[in-house]
């Protein structure tokens, strides 16, 4: 089996070689995936032996009806729909016996799907350990299976990322990668900008509205983790021990950065103002002024970030207390904030659509 995974889009491929008992002039092949298109059905066979295999047809089978006493006076019970089965019947011309045979197909329904623990106890290293679980057919047997990150032929091209041996009865099988450790980082980061409303990033509405929470986001350098959720246990050195679950669609990947969400910071409240100077469909500029307040009882390093508008050309024309950072499409700027202050930065940006 290759299973491979690109977002949301998944598929297995099956290669099963098998002996087939040829009497007659049909052949039936079981413990085939009832959703596989046939037009993707190869088979072939295999050590020299002459046979020959023509169209195929699923099985079907029709299910008793089930009659309500009740309602079987009032209206008539509509017939069940016939269920498509895991076998094949296949027109076949050869010589009586045993054949060694291939079969090969894409399968929908195959595909895996990543959960990765990650285990953080000091300040500058993470742990990650991640397993496949695999929804086995009820089969029978045992099969080779290889997991791919990627699609043949997308935007992606697949990379092997786990190997192993399943049994095919039915239950969820489970691949584990070995644990690896890679740099780590707690990272306070006040983005105060909501992402929704208006698409249109050369209306003066985009991004206008906004939150006060300040997040603490895991960092990894990490480039290729597979999709897939995440339960992070954080023993970082002066926090609180904390367990937290990150959902597949909560992290974003920066450059060789992978990072994801974990707690908000109760202790720390931004505050954003924003606004459109010059708007005339063709060019705009933000101005900016954020604050974030501590009231906790420790200093922090918070990155302040304001993710900007997509444009033909962008220009920072000022920044206090100094000019932000472009980074990923990104202003950033780094403050400490001392318990019980509050710090402030602003910026104006211009941009030409």
């Amino acid at each position: 089996l290759a299973l491979y995974r690109d977002g949301e889009t998944s598929y297995g491929v099956v290669d099963d070689r098998r002996w087939v008992d040829v009497r007659g002039t049909t052949l039936v092949l079981e413990h085939v995936d009832p959703g596989a298109a046939l037009p993707s059905l190869v088979i072939e066979p295999l050590g020299g032996t002459e046979l020959s295999v023509g169209q195929c047809a699923r099985e079907h089978v029709t299910p008793a009806p089930v009659v309500d006493a009740e309602e079987s006076e009032v209206a008539p019970t509509p017939a069940p729909t016939p269920i498509v089965v895991a076998s094949l019947r296949c027109q076949v011309s050869g010589a009586p016996g045993r054949h060694l045979v291939r079969l090969l197909y894409v399968s929908p329904k195959l595909g895996y799907r990543a959960q990765h623990d990650i285990a953080m106890s000091a300040g500058d290293r993470a742990t990650i350990a991640t397993k496949f679980a695999i929804e086995t057919p009820r089969w029978s047997g045992v099969a080779d299976v290889t997991l791919f990150r990627g699609l043949p032929g997308g935007e992606r091209s697949p990379d092997p990322i786990g190997r192993g041996s399943i049994k095919l009865d039915g239950s969820t099988a489970v691949l584990a990668a070995a644990p690896r450790e890679v740099p780590a980082a707690l990272r306070w980061i006040y983005a105060g900008a909501i992402r929704g409303g208006t698409s249109n990033e050369t209306d003066a509405q985009w991004g206008r509205d906004s939150i006060r929470a300040v997040w603490v986001w895991l960092e990894l350098e990490e480039r290729d983790l597979p999709e897939g959720a995440v339960h992070a246990h954080v023993e970082a050195p002066g926090e609180a021990i904390r367990d937290v679950h990150v959902p597949a669609g909560g992290r974003e990947q920066l450059g060789p950065t992978l990072r994801m969400p974990l707690w908000i910071d109760d202790s720390m409240h931004g505050l954003r103002n924003r606004v459109v100077m010059g708007a005339d469909g063709a060019s705009l500029a933000d101005r900016f002024l954020i604050s974030v307040a501590n009231t906790g009882d420790r200093s922090r390093e918070v990155w302040v970030e304001e993710r900007l508008r997509t444009s033909k050309r962008r220009s920072l024309r000022a920044g206090w207390p100094t000019k932000p950072s472009i980074v990923h499409g990104r202003a950033r700027t780094p403050l400490v904030i001392k318990p019980g202050t509050t710090e402030r930065a602003g910026f104006v940006i211009e941009y030409v659509f």
